[in-house]
C-alpha cells in the first residue's frame, strides 16, 4: 500500500482501486446470473447456509490481512443481499 501525502494521492489511489474492484464486482454478478438460471425452485435462492458460508470466508481472508472484520461483514451483507435480489429477479424472469 502507498503512503500518500496529499488527498490528490489519496483520490488516485481510491480510484485505482475501484478499476480493480469493478470487473470484479461484474464477473461476480455474471455468475450470480447463472445461479438464478439454472436453481429449479425459487425457495433455493436465499440459501442462509451459503450466506454465512460466503461471510465467513470473506471475514477470514480479510483476517489474514489484517482487515477491519466489521467493515468486510458489512459490505459482504449488503453484496449479497443485493445479488439474492437480482438472483430472484432472474429466476422470476425465467420462470414466469
Amino acid at each position: 500500500m502507498k503512503s500518500c501525502k496529499n488527498m490528490m494521492e489519496v483520490r488516485e489511489e481510491i480510484d485505482r482501486v475501484d478499476r480493480l474492484i469493478v470487473p470484479l464486482l461484474l464477473e461476480r454478478l455474471e455468475y450470480i446470473k447463472q445461479a438464478g438460471g439454472i436453481k429449479a425452485d425459487r425457495n433455493a435462492v436465499r440459501d442462509e447456509w451459503r450466506i454465512e458460508d460466503v461471510v465467513s470466508k470473506a471475514k477470514q481472508t480479510a483476517q489474514g490481512l489484517d482487515g477491519d472484520l466489521n467493515y468486510i461483514n458489512d459490505i459482504y451483507r449488503h453484496l449479497i443481499e443485493w445479488s439474492i435480489n437480482h438472483e430472484f429477479d432472474v429466476w422470476d424472469n425465467k420462470h414466469p
